[in-house]
């Protein structure tokens, strides 16, 4: 979460449900407002200039300059603060400053006075051997082009761009798709084709411009035509291992509340504000393209959860959940990959707990019930190595961030994983049920740590492969 006020200022969402509130306190630090807290009279008022805003503890309603605003969920008081929705901030702060306050949710800004915002626009171009991509920005911004394997980022060196491009998949073979990113580097990714060979980038002048000139491999394309009817194709080279695009799962949601703690906090609740801070970590420190299989307080279906990962064409699958054991003074993190057998009763447990293995389609009365399990695992069995390699360093990572202990790597028949035609991941962050980590669970600088080394360990994950595709690829290895 991210203050603008001619500086950037990093703050991180508390998460009530599906509502992200910020510390009140935090966000107009330094603008000159003084504020009266009343929490045993539920308000708190704020004084600026001759104008005064108050809001209650617990209601949807503030009220500014004597007017009533609506609030799209309530104010809060606890933990010694006071908490306002972030959707609300312009509704109080801008008509109290006199200034231009406002919510921006995609690149998750909140822009406070008169912040220089350029207008960036995309324009693409494809001919027979060549691809064009040009951003146009409305001023003089600097662009900054990075070519990585298998795609091309370009970044904008300012706090918040204003576009209104979002996608454009390309045809011809030699740039796939354009996207906008996002992040705290204003990103935006260009998807080599197979045929892409080499890339001419520019700028120019009256209008600012970037210029991005893919060319494609003539001569591949050249021999591709002349080659006899009936010749079998050379077959493409492998693509490095690269990460584009991660689809994070928020275990449980709506009715489904799953564990809790003997505080009365709710797994779903933890799961989700876990998986919002992880996207906008991936997002800003790996320029990643990530998406949620819920964003809010809502029932999803265990195999629509990985569906989504599938139709987003997904590099990697996380499922976020907080682990619950009768047995007292259960502790530390756990990571599954998928397995038709579970590897001890314990991970046979987890994964009931967490949904179970998937329904079996077989009729009543054929031999074997578990046939459809074993034939749905078949779709993660060509990444089973590699999800394990990711669980291992996502397990490395949480142990040494949390120093709560680890339970190691487990392998369960986790009905969430199988479909998933990537990698695929269940992390059991820590345990509910365990009064201590129920406490670290709902606290903000835990959060952090968790989200830091889940980046670690994807990140770990992406270059060792890399550097193992690449090993491989090379004759004679």
């Amino acid at each position: 979460m991210v203050l603008l006020q001619g500086q950037r200022r990093e703050i991180a969402p508390v998460v009530h449900g599906d509502t992200e509130l910020l510390p009140l306190a935090t966000v107009i630090e330094g603008l000159g407002i003084r504020v009266h807290s009343d929490p045993a009279g539920g308000a708190v008022t704020l004084s600026y200039q001759g104008r005064e805003a108050a809001l209650y503890n617990k209601k949807s309603l503030a009220s500014v300059g004597g007017e009533l605003r609506l609030l799209s969920s309530p104010a809060v008081y606890e933990e010694g603060r006071w908490l306002i929705p972030v959707d609300g901030l312009p509704r109080v702060l801008g008509p109290l400053l006199g200034q231009h306050v406002e919510w921006r949710p995609a690149p998750r800004v909140v822009i406070v006075g008169n912040v220089p915002t350029p207008r960036v626009g995309v324009t693409t171009f494809v001919t027979g051997e060549q691809a064009r991509v040009v951003f146009e920005a409305s001023e003089k911004v600097p662009f900054k082009v990075l070519q990585e394997p298998g795609r091309v980022t370009v970044s904008v060196g300012r706090d918040v761009v204003d576009t209104t491009f979002s996608q454009e998949r390309l045809t011809g073979g030699i740039v796939d798709l354009v996207q906008f990113v996002g992040g705290k580097d204003n990103v935006f990714a260009v998807t080599l084709g197979k045929r892409f060979q080499n890339l001419k980038a520019y700028e120019q002048d009256g209008p600012a411009r970037l210029v991005l000139e893919f060319q494609a491999n003539a001569g591949e394309a050249k021999a591709e035509r002349a080659a006899p009817a009936g010749a079998t194709p050379r077959p493409a080279p492998a693509e490095a291992a690269t990460l584009r695009t991660v689809v994070i799962d928020p275990g449980h949601g709506g009715d489904e509340v799953g564990a809790k703690g003997p505080g009365g906090t709710l797994e779903k609740d933890v799961t989700l504000s876990i998986a919002r801070r992880l996207r906008a970590a991936l997002t800003n420190s790996m320029g990643l393209q990530v998406f949620l299989t819920r964003d809010r307080d809502l029932d999803v279906g265990l195999d629509d959860r990985t569906a989504i990962a599938n139709n987003y064409k997904a590099d990697l699958f996380l499922s976020i959940h907080a682990n619950a054991s009768r047995a007292h003074g259960a502790k530390g993190c756990e990571v599954y990959f998928l397995s038709y057998q579970a590897s001890d009763d314990e991970s046979r447990r987890v994964a009931l707990a967490e949904g179970g293995p998937p329904a079996s389609s077989t009729p009543a009365g054929a031999p074997n019930p578990d046939v459809a399990l074993i034939l749905w695992e078949m779709a993660q069995a060509d990444h089973l190595e590699q999800s394990s390699a990711l669980a291992s360093r996502i397990q490395e990572e949480l142990a040494d961030a949390t120093g709560s202990g680890s339970r190691g790597v487990k392998q369960a028949p986790f009905r969430v994983l199988v479909g998933a035609a990537m990698p695929a991941v269940l992390v059991e962050v820590a345990f509910i049920s365990n009064p201590e980590e129920e406490k670290l669970l709902s606290s903000d600088a835990f959060q952090g740590q968790v989200v830091t080394a889940l980046v670690k360990g994807i990140s770990r994950f992406q270059t060792e492969w890399a550097r193992r595709t690449a090993k491989a690829e090379r004759p004679g290895s």
